[in-house]
C-alpha cells in the first residue's frame, strides 16, 4: 500500500461539537484521496455516527475517539472495492439481498425499512450513503464469487464428504452443529498484531461480540452482526474444529491468527442432530456451503489486502 499522510490531523481533528445538530452546517472538504477517488469530512462524519448509532452507542467525544480510526478504515475499503467492482463491471444495485438485509436490521430496530430511514435521519445521518456503502459490501460478495468460483471447485473434495457422511451413517453417529458468529479484522502492513487482538478484545467487553462486529469486521457476515448460521461440525476446519469444540454457549475463542486476518469466533449454540431424523442430502450441501463460505471469506480478506497494498492512499 502506497500510503502518504500529508497531515495527521485528520483522524484527530473532529470533535464533538461537529457531530451535532446545532453546528450541523459545517465546511465538507477532502480528508482522503483513494486511487482516482475520493473521502470527504462528510463521509467520515457520517460513518462514524452510523456505527455508534447501529451499535446502539451515545454519539460523545469518548465514542467518537474511539470510532474515527475504524470509520476511515472501513471508508478506504469500501472505496477500493467499489473500484474493483467497477472494473469487473458489476452493477452496484439495490437488489433483493439487499434489501432482505434493510429489513432485518429494521427490525432489529422494531420498524420496517421506512422507519430506519427516518431514525437515521432523526440521528442526524445519511441513510443514502449508509445504503450505498451496503450495496457496495453485497457486490463486493458476488465479486469475489465471480473470481474465485472455479478455486471453490477445485478446492472442495467431494470425496472426502462422502466418506465423513458414510462414516456418519456407519457409525450412527449423532450430528453435532454450532451456531457461531464472527469477527474478522485484517491485518494491516505495520500493525501491531498484538495491539490489534487487544483493542478488539476491548470494544467486545464494551460493546458486545454483536455490535463489535457490525463496527469492526471485514466479513460479509458483519452485515449480520457476525451470525454464520448452524454450521455442521464436519464442515470446519480441523484448525477451527478444535477451538470451537471446548467452547461452552456464549463464550469466545481466542483471537485466531490468519495470514491476512486475525478472527474471534463466538458459540452462541450448540446441538446434536439424530441421524435418523436427518435428510443427508441436505447434510451434504450444507457441508459443501460451509466450506465454499469459509474458502470465500478467505478469498475476499486476501483480495481486499491486494488491491490495497496497490493503491496509492493519501491521507491529507
Amino acid at each position: 500500500m502506497k500510503l502518504i499522510i500529508k497531515t495527521f490531523c485528520i483522524l484527530i481533528v473532529f470533535n464533538f461539537s461537529t457531530f451535532t445538530k446545532a453546528n450541523a452546517v459545517t465546511s465538507n472538504k477532502i480528508i482522503a484521496n483513494i486511487d482516482d477517488q475520493i473521502i470527504s469530512s462528510f463521509e467520515l462524519k457520517n460513518r462514524v455516527k452510523t456505527i455508534l448509532f447501529l451499535g446502539g452507542q451515545e454519539l460523545n467525544q469518548s465514542n467518537v475517539n474511539k470510532t474515527k480510526n475504524e470509520a476511515m478504515r472501513y471508508l478506504i475499503n469500501s472505496k477500493l472495492k467499489k473500484k474493483e467492482i467497477n472494473n469487473f463491471k458489476i452493477e452496484i444495485e439495490e437488489t433483493q439481498r439487499v434489501r432482505d438485509y434493510l429489513s432485518r436490521l429494521s427490525s432489529q430496530f422494531n420498524t420496517n425499512i421506512t422507519g430506519l430511514k427516518k431514525e437515521f435521519n432523526n440521528s442526524g445521518i445519511d441513510f443514502e450513503l449508509f445504503l450505498e456503502n451496503t450495496k457496495i459490501d453485497f457486490a463486493w460478495q458476488k465479486l469475489i464469487y465471480k473470481i474465485y468460483n472455479n478455486k471453490l471447485i477445485a478446492n472442495i473434495d467431494k470425496g472426502e464428504i462422502e466418506k465423513e457422511l458414510n462414516l456418519i451413517i456407519k457409525e450412527q453417529k449423532n450430528i453435532i452443529e454450532y451456531k457461531l458468529a464472527e469477527i474478522e479484522i485484517l491485518i494491516e502492513k505495520d500493525k501491531d498484531v498484538n495491539e490489534l487482538v487487544n483493542e478488539i478484545k476491548n470494544q467486545i467487553s464494551v460493546i458486545g461480540f454483536e455490535n463489535t462486529a457490525i463496527k469492526f469486521s471485514s466479513s460479509s457476515s458483519a452485515l449480520e452482526g457476525g451470525n454464520l448460521g448452524w454450521i455442521s461440525e464436519k464442515s470446519l476446519s480441523n484448525k477451527i474444529r478444535v477451538i470451537i469444540k471446548p467452547l461452552k454457549v456464549d463464550s469466545i475463542s481466542k483471537a485466531i491468527i490468519q495470514p491476512n486476518s486475525i478472527l474471534f469466533l463466538k458459540l452462541l449454540n450448540k446441538r446434536k442432530m439424530n441421524i435418523e431424523n436427518i435428510n443427508l442430502d441436505e447434510i451434504r450441501q450444507k457441508i459443501i456451503a460451509d466450506r465454499q463460505n469459509e474458502l470465500l471469506n478467505l478469498f475476499a480478506s486476501s483480495h481486499l489486502s491486494k488491491i490495497k497494498n496497490k493503491a496509492l492512499i493519501q491521507i491529507k
